[in-house]
């Protein structure tokens, strides 16, 4: 179909250029009045269907005439999936968000945006805006997923893999609303991957566009080049407060999706993929990139300006690259690994597995886990923040045992396991009779949902322990830590007589090394947890040099942490 277009085509006739450069926005305005006006100060990832249906009440509530909010459908599990409409124009422009519930930095957004309309509708550019357009936005399509903050719907379906069989109540309304309103124009907003890069150019991808194709040909139909040009608007007005940071998705046609099937059905689709948070950034900020950029988007299709625009800015964006980007990078050093007789020069890059809800503050219990995503010659991989190694032998926490039901007291205060963490002690073999164990487990599963801070990992096991592990002493006593910060030092305040002998005669720290007890090995590799010590062998480390005990203790982490928090080279 390609009437909508010539709609827009001929809407354009009475407008000159002058009036376009009169009702214009700017993006540098809108990125600031976003500070000052945003209608939702929930951040994104804690904006659940509850503060969503309580906003719209608000919304209502503030703007009797002007906008409409109806309940135009329900999701699996009984939720009301809600329509906002404004504007008064003949063109109509869809826009949903969170079809994906776990994707939803967009949705926060197309309240905010109603909202600025709405109350700046005094402005020239903004009265001229909802006077050619009339908006539809559907600002939670998935509120089941995103009550629970997943990405499938209640059935176990992805909503956006249903536009052909129409399985799901979610996907049959995003239907008929696209039939009902005909839209010149739909934005089908996302969350993407947020270790995406653009292009080879390691930065990380603030935003993903797409001009999304209509067929397997990837044919240039006028409707698609209106939404490629629609692009190009959105990423000029992006491109001063994210430089470098846009990326072109993918282009190839996916038969199943929504946004595919919606263009095929003579509705051009621009796809908007938020994705990475700058360091030092606000979650928020994704949010915020989308109220400016389908802002300016608007303001472009309203004025006439979309057409001037050169849909080549569009395809020079480079790829979005799902490629060599690790969160953390530790390069330089050398790593020793138990069973092997020397350290051996090898980067070390991990990953810290954050939620949303973590990045946004809003997610109770213990921090996210991490996971090593490389050992060895790591000079291709792009990282967010780098650890300068050299000089320093990285090597994994070590193991001990704990033996008896006292032995619990060395793990029911926080700052006496605090002593063990700092000392680089991950894991404990608990050792109790078989007629405690299961006492032991129940225990220590209070403890933890009690005080879920700063646990190494304790394993309860009614086998003998190996004689050659290290043993804690039989009570916690040893006082605060030593001020020497040799690792011997601060293993020795916390490891009994005979353990303390064996390490001082084998004048070896490898000892601490050992297998636990269920047999695994504590070692870096890609997939386990990034929890290793940093230790400083006093002068220029060598490959062929055993683990002597005169080596100082630089730094603990533990699953991705430093311990206890330094800073240095971050």
């Amino acid at each position: 179909m390609k009437v909508p277009f010539l709609i827009v085509s001929l809407s354009l006739v009475a407008f000159s250029p002058s009036a376009f450069a009169q009702a214009s926005s700017s993006s540098a305005q809108l990125w600031q009045d976003w500070t000052e006006d945003r209608f939702v100060s929930t951040p994104a990832p804690c904006f659940g269907p509850d503060e969503l249906n309580d906003s719209l009440e608000s919304l209502v509530s503030r703007y009797p005439t002007g906008l409409s909010i109806e309940e135009v459908g329900s999701s699996v599990q009984g939720r009301p999936i809600h329509l906002m409409s404004l504007g008064r124009g003949d063109r109509e422009v869809l826009l949903w968000s969170q079809m994906h519930g776990d994707e939803p930095s967009a949705t926060p957004a197309l309240l905010d945006i109603a909202d600025y309309l709405l109350s700046h509708r005094s402005e020239p550019w903004i009265d001229h805006l909802l006077g050619e357009l009339t908006l539809r936005l559907v600002p939670m399509l998935n509120p089941d997923a995103a009550a629970s903050y997943r990405r499938r719907n209640a059935q176990a379906i992805d909503v956006n893999r249903d536009a052909l069989n129409l399985a799901t109540p979610e996907g049959r309304l995003l239907k008929r609303l696209r039939d009902r309103y005909q839209p010149i124009l739909g934005f089908n907003l996302h969350d993407q991957n947020r270790r995406r890069t653009v292009g080879d150019t390691g930065i990380p991808a603030s935003n993903a566009l797409l001009a999304v194709s209509g067929d397997e040909a990837n044919t240039l139909t006028p409707e698609r080049q209106l939404a490629r040009r629609v692009c190009t608007a959105i990423a000029e007005a992006l491109r001063p407060h994210r430089p470098g940071g846009m990326a072109r998705y993918d282009e190839t046609f996916s038969p199943r999706s929504f946004g595919d099937n919606i263009t095929a059905w003579g509705t051009p689709v621009v796809l908007i993929e938020s994705g990475s948070v700058l360091s030092g950034t606000p979650f928020d900020d994704l949010t915020r990139l989308n109220f400016v950029g389908i802002l300016s988007a608007l303001d472009a299709l309203a004025t006439g300006r979309v057409h001037d625009l050169d849909p080549g800015v569009y395809e020079a964006l480079p790829d979005n690259n799902l490629g060599p980007w690790t969160d953390v990078l530790l390069r330089g050093g050398l790593v020793w690994q138990p069973g092997v007789d020397r350290a051996y020069r090898a980067d070390l890059g991990f990953d810290r597995l954050l939620t949303d809800q973590q990045l946004a503050g809003c997610s109770p219990g213990t921090p996210a886990p991490s996971r090593i995503s490389e050992v060895g010659d790591a000079r291709e991989r792009v990282a967010g923040i780098v650890v300068d190694t050299r000089g320093q032998i990285v090597v994994p926490l070590w193991s001990a045992v704990a033996e008896g039901w006292k032995a619990r007291r060395w793990f029911a205060e926080l700052e006496t396991r605090r002593r063990l963490l700092h000392s680089g002690l991950g894991h404990i073999d608990w050792i109790v009779p078989p007629s405690k164990h299961a006492r032991a487990e129940a225990w220590l599963q209070t403890q933890r949902a009690e005080d879920p801070a700063d646990w190494p990992r304790v394993q309860v096991t009614s086998r003998a322990p190996r004689p050659d592990l290290p043993r804690l002493r039989p009570l916690p006593t040893p006082g605060d830590l030593p001020d020497d910060a040799r690792l011997l030092s601060r293993v020795l305040a916390l490891v009994d007589t005979t353990t303390a002998a064996r390490l001082e005669k084998h004048n070896s720290l490898a000892m601490l090394f050992a297998e636990t007890g269920d047999g695994s090995a504590a070692s870096l590799h890609p997939g386990a947890p990034a929890s290793f010590l940093l230790l400083d062998p006093g002068g220029e480390p060598t490959e062929t040099g055993p683990l002597l005990t005169p080596m100082r203790l630089e730094e603990v982490w533990i699953d991705g942490r430093r311990w206890p928090g330094t800073e240095r080279g971050e």
